[in-house]
């Protein structure tokens, strides 16, 4: 459990004396209570209750503030579920830091009677991107840059959907060797009932924009411990964008993917996901309808801070013999950059080592942009 500067010493140490499963803390406080009355104390009971929430994530987030995971309906049925936190903030001198809120519940099915237990996790990494180029591309790419993921509003650099996000900070907060820094958010779980039942189960972070909300508080009480912090917070205020549809099978090899003429996988029974379609952003991810195996995603970033965190990793010559701009195309991720429309645009590819899927794409985001292609003709067939 973690306390913040706005708590004084004496409520910061009572708070962490108190179990943190519901029917402990009621136990006590009814003790307390009882003990207080006793004594005469009863008036600086009533005068100071109820206790003061707890608070996670360098004190960003409160118990009981809106999202599922920080209320009583994260343990369901669990009278002495248990939610814990451990966290080191950011410092000056270090600037990185990590934070962990865990919902922990283990009771008794009311419907038949199985043991059921449910272990889920919500975490936040501030810090910069790493420096190694694959490094960098699975934190990136393969984490935030889905077809699910959908751009922060107000002009926020970073991508967020209901399961967690990131945001790229002000350059104030770059590394010493000029790495954007970020915060980055995942909400995981898993639910297991009876001897073999298992499934996914990520903590409930309140939809897409509740997520918006939590990030970017985090963020804030991050730069804030590390000294970076602007002089007016970051704010989530205006709507979220919505995806332009829902998942689509692609029943035929033959079929065109990601919305885009000539991009096709060979392969069939598929899933598409056709994320944001905005001038800055650009996202689809292709994944089996049944076993969820990533095959292909494709992105296209030109939103200047966002895009910055591939900086330094674009190399310094084509990616292949006609191809504008910089870049490589390996075996797990491709990237290039090239200029579109005045300003840089940059074009990823993952979990596909086909150029011409990365072609048919970058072609297709540029004409969509107003510039020229980015592959030579012929590259996409």
């Amino acid at each position: 459990m973690s306390e913040t500067g706005e708590a004084s010493a004496a409520p910061g140490r009572l708070r962490r004396a108190l179990p943190h499963s519901r029917r402990g803390r009621l136990l006590l406080i009814s003790a307390l209570v009882l003990v207080l009355a006793g004594t005469g104390l009863g008036t600086w009971a009533a005068d100071t209750w109820p206790w003061p929430k707890d608070r996670y994530c360098w004190g960003a987030w409160e118990e009981d503030s809106g999202p599922g995971f920080l209320g009583d309906e994260a343990f369901g049925d669990d009278d002495d579920g248990s939610r814990t936190a451990k966290e080191t903030a950011p410092t000056r001198e270090r600037p990185t830091g990590s934070c962990e809120v865990a919902i922990d519940s283990d009771y008794k099915s009311s419907y038949d009677g199985d043991e059921v237990s449910v272990d889920q996790r919500v975490s936040v990494e501030y810090g910069p991107v790493p420096k190694a180029a694959e490094a960098r591309l699975s934190m990136v790419q393969d984490r935030f840059l889905g077809g699910d993921m959908v751009p922060l509003p107000d002009g926020l650099p970073g991508t967020v959907n209901g399961r967690g996000g990131l945001l790229v900070l002000p350059k104030s907060c770059d590394a010493d060797d000029g790495r954007p820094t970020v915060v980055t958010m995942d909400a995981s779980g898993m639910y297991s009932s009876g001897p073999s039942y298992t499934q996914n189960d990520p903590a409930d972070l309140g939809g897409a924009r509740e997520a918006a909300v939590l990030l970017v508080a985090a963020a804030n009480r991050g730069m804030a411990a590390a000294g970076c912090a602007p002089d007016e917070p970051l704010r989530v205020s205006s709507p979220l964008y919505d995806l332009p549809g829902k998942e689509e099978n692609i029943f035929s090899a033959s079929e065109d993917v990601c919305g885009i003429r000539g991009l096709r996988l060979g392969t069939e029974d598929v899933e598409e996901q056709i994320g944001a379609v905005t001038r800055d952003l650009q996202t689809c991810s292709v994944r089996g309808d049944r076993d969820d195996v990533p095959y292909l995603d494709l992105a296209m970033v030109a939103q200047p801070r966002l895009a910055a965190v591939f900086d330094g990793i674009v190399g310094e010559r084509p990616a292949a013999r006609g191809w504008r701009g910089t870049g490589m195309i390996g075996k797990e991720h491709a990237i290039v950059r090239a200029d579109c429309g005045g300003r840089p645009a940059t074009f990823l590819m993952g979990a596909s080592s086909d150029p011409d899927h990365l072609a048919a794409f970058a072609n297709a985001a540029a004409a969509r942009r107003g510039c020229a292609p980015i592959a030579p003709k012929g590259a996409a067939r």
